[in-house]
């Protein structure tokens, strides 16, 4: 047999396999939803009310066990599946099945990485002739259980009206139950339809209960965050009021319609999160979970305030910058076990300032505000990256090198290409949190940094202009033409690649909060075409430059900008946990990259004395050698 038999019929197996596991993981996820919907009706006060409701619910839990032995679950996961198993055996009470229920499949989902959102657009309206010949001789014309075929079956079929039960019901919950069916129940899986079509059955059914209701303005979620959590749960993840719990979940579940955003939107929701975070995390701390407490703290800031930062900093950039600040002190201090009174103290004043965020008058979403805030933010962050790309230009074209240009030029049309290819992968595969977003930012500022050292170093070393110009002209027509070239590409690469990630992420944002879509886009674009016209305009402009003084001005901006992404890559990694934060207790710069923690201000001072002690030490070898 050839090789690439061989070959083919393994991956044949390992992808039957693959998916064989994928499809037993689904199952889980599902059974474990209907254990945390369907519990209240066989137990009451540990007392059985329904014996074959009780009957399939340890007949569930125990299917759930068969695949979490069979699937190598690991063992965390498996005696969390067990101590259930135990609990629904104890009739425990209600609240503590569902609450564990729900958090294994949580972690089943996180662990296998499952799908849980469309990947198409969804389609009600075909949904609503596939239901009505898919699903309405059973659950009734209007969703209400009512069918023919659905009398004198045990379960009766949803009643899709039924508060109580669907405020449980996540639309991938009823995608599962619609693809797997419901074993030993007249609900039949419907696996043979398009997961298109499932998904829009799941978001139909999900649309019945809402027929009546207003919709609440201001609310609108990510379809990829809504998906997998029920009302309950988004009530509980933003600290949603009773009241508008309703009408904010008609908003959402509405997906062929955009509700208007006139109020608080998507700020407010991610705010009062940060805003519950942040006292659960204080009343951890005086618990003595200090570890849980700083977890949390992290929490409140990369899925509270970080998704929304980009409509923070283009209405006042000084509210972002003191939320940050105050928020580090916070961490630092919990890390110190501080007094209680004294992390309150830095406490109080972070809450009331995010309640007034939420609280103020926000701006109107109109055609000129959607684009002067994507023109601003743009701009800021087009500009930071500019300056890198007009350095490196003015450098090869003074020096008469400018074949390395294309180097330069591939590497920030690369980072645009793999920027908006990156996210859109992580966006499809992975969903792109507060932290993930936070990383990438890090870790490329401090490649970034490592580079324009590199650069800076080697300009500096080689003081004498007409030499360094020589060597510039030489590598051309070299072997070592190529590692110029490619350190070039990188340095152009890494400095815009940060840039433009951040900024899809807030141009996102602030599509999501309400802002038209189509002026955000002018806006963005007449920001980068200002851009690329200073930047040109400044190039042509260095050609009237001295070389000396414009090689020595460079190298000092450089090693400088050297310097701001160590801090700003530093400052990245510490939001998100991986570096420590012990906060001064004095102004912050984030121009300069400094953000008022002892970590960043040392990292960066040692980056100063290096670069001083490397000029000091070529100005005594040139001495020596003039001597």
């Amino acid at each position: 047999m050839k090789i690439s038999k061989i070959l083919f019929s393994l991956l044949f197996v390992l992808n039957v396999s693959a998916f064989a596991n994928t499809k037993e993981n689904q199952l889980a996820v599902h059974l474990l939803s209907y254990l945390a919907q369907d519990y209240s009706e066989a137990v009451t006060n540990g007392k059985i009310i329904s014996k074959e409701e009780y009957q399939e619910q340890v007949d569930f839990s125990k299917e759930v066990l068969r695949i979490a032995k069979e699937n190598s679950y690991n063992q965390r996961l498996s005696s969390s599946i067990l101590e259930l198993n135990n609990s629904i055996l104890r009739k425990d009470e209600v609240t503590s099945v569902s609450f564990q229920a729900n958090n294994i499949k949580s972690e089943i989902l996180k662990n296998f990485k499952l799908l849980t959102y469309p990947e198409t657009k969804i389609n009600l309206n075909r949904a609503s002739s596939l239901y009505k010949k898919n699903c309405m001789s059973c659950h009734g014309q209007n969703g209400y259980g009512d069918g023919e075929d659905g009398k004198g079956l045990e379960p009766s079929p949803t009643n899709f009206h039924d508060l109580e039960r669907m405020r449980n019901v996540s639309p991938y919950g009823a995608y599962n139950t619609i693809t797997l069916g419901v074993n030993e129940t007249g609900m039949a899986p419907h696996d043979y339809l398009s997961k298109e079509d499932r998904w829009s059955l799941a978001y139909y059914v999900s649309m019945f209960r809402f027929e009546k209701t207003e919709k609440l303005s201001g609310f609108t979620m990510d379809l990829k965050d809504s998906s997998s959590l029920s009302d309950n749960e988004i009530q509980k993840k933003f600290d949603i009021e009773e009241d508008q719990l309703m009408g904010m979940m008609a908003s959402i579940r509405d997906t062929n319609s955009t509700p208007p955003s006139n109020k608080s939107g998507q700020v407010g929701i991610y705010l009062k999160k940060a805003i519950k975070d942040l006292k659960n995390s204080f009343s951890l701390y005086k618990a003595g979970n200090v570890k849980e407490a700083k977890n949390l703290s992290l929490s409140a800031y990369l899925q509270g305030v970080e998704p929304v930062e980009g409509i923070l900093k283009s209405k006042d950039e000084k509210i972002v910058i003191h939320l940050e600040t105050s928020l580090g002190k916070y961490r630092s201090l919990l890390g110190k076990k501080s007094s209680n009174t004294e992390i309150e103290s830095v406490l109080k004043p972070i809450i009331s300032t995010l309640e007034g965020v939420i609280s103020s008058t926000t701006l109107e979403k109109t055609k000129s505000s959607s684009f002067l805030m994507s023109f601003g933010i743009v701009l800021r962050e087009a500009f930071e990256a500019g300056l890198i790309l007009f350095l490196l230009l003015s450098l090869t074209r003074k020096s008469n090198a400018t074949v390395f240009n294309k180097h330069i030029h591939l590497g920030w049309i690369s980072s645009i290409a793999i920027g908006f290819g990156a996210y859109i992968l992580l966006g499809r595969y992975i969903n792109i949190t507060g932290e993930i977003a936070e990383s990438l930012e890090g870790y490329t500022a401090l490649i970034a940094s490592l580079l324009l050292f590199y650069v800076g170093y080697w300009m500096h070393k080689n003081t004498d202009v007409q030499k360094l110009k020589d060597q510039l002209v030489s590598a051309v027509d070299s072997s070592l033409g190529s590692g110029k070239g490619l350190t070039l590409f990188f340095i152009a690469f890494t400095a815009s690649f940060r840039e433009i990630f951040e900024t899809i992420l807030f141009l996102k944002i602030l599509i999501l909060d309400g802002h038209q879509q189509y002026f955000v886009g002018i806006g963005a674009g007449a920001a980068v075409l200002i851009t690329f016209l200073v930047i040109t305009f400044a190039i042509k402009f260095s050609i009237k430059l001295n070389l000396k003084y414009l090689f020595k001005t460079s190298t000092i901006l450089i090693l400088s900008l050297s310097t701001i992404f160590l801090g700003k890559g530093i400052g990245a990694l510490q939001k998100t946990g991986v570096f420590s934060q012990t906060s001064l207790d004095v102004f912050s710069l984030p121009a300069i990259g400094f953000n008022s923690t002892l970590e960043v201000l040392v990292a960066q001072v040692t980056m100063i004395i290096i670069v001083f002690a490397f000029y000091f030490m070529s100005k005594v070898k040139f001495e020596k050698g003039v001597a």
